[in-house]
């Protein structure tokens, strides 16, 4: 049985294909945890200029994290099709209210 994603129910794992997969988010995660790396050694070190290397390196990682799962989340999306929107009895759009209205 290959339900990998979401066991019986996984039906997102049935719906993408392997090519429509977007990049890990690790990737970005881990390029973040190696810029914290340098920030640490660079700062146990003295060396100033290591230092600001490093929050380049975690600031550009978290950046591309972010990027990497809204990649992901949109392909996924798409894979998935158009969700039909609610509309109100008027035939107009739905109007969302908060509860405290």
């Amino acid at each position: 049985m290959s339900d990998e994603a979401g066991g019986a129910g996984g039906g997102l794992a049935r719906a993408t294909s392997e090519n429509d997969v977007g990049p890990d988010p690790v990737i970005g995660a881990g390029i973040a945890l190696f810029g914290i790396f340098l920030m640490g050694v660079g700062g146990a070190l003295g060396a100033h200029y290591l230092f600001n290397f490093g929050v380049l390196v975690a600031v550009l990682g978290a950046v591309l994290f972010v990027l990497f799962v809204a990649v992901t989340a949109l392909k996924q999306r798409r894979a998935l099709g158009p969700t039909p929107r609610a509309s109100s009895p008027d035939g107009g759009p739905a109007e969302q209210r908060d509860a405290h209205d």
